[in-house]
């Protein structure tokens, strides 16, 4: 099982991660990583990627949704609004 070292990284501690372990996991220089404190261990794995509704709606060609009047049932203005 690989080791590494815990080192002083400005007011906070870091750990190197061996290059076979990174390989293992997929991860680059610059990924994100989630880490959890369970049962006295400390586990490190793949953040989640997260997604944003362009993203996941980038490669949709079916119909859009329907249109809504969202002032529809708010009646008309009532004292001095500007509408």
């Amino acid at each position: 099982m690989p080791t590494s070292t815990l080192t002083k990284w400005g007011n906070s501690q870091g750990i190197i991660l061996p290059k076979s372990i990174c390989e293992a996991l997929g991860l680059s220089c610059g990924d994100k990583v989630d880490l959890e404190v369970a049962d006295g261990e400390l586990r490190v794995r793949p953040a989640r990627k997260s997604y944003t509704i362009q993203a996941l709606l980038a490669d949709y060609d079916g119909p859009g949704p329907e249109p809504v009047d969202y002032w529809e049932g708010w009646g008309g203005p009532v004292g001095k609004e500007v509408w």
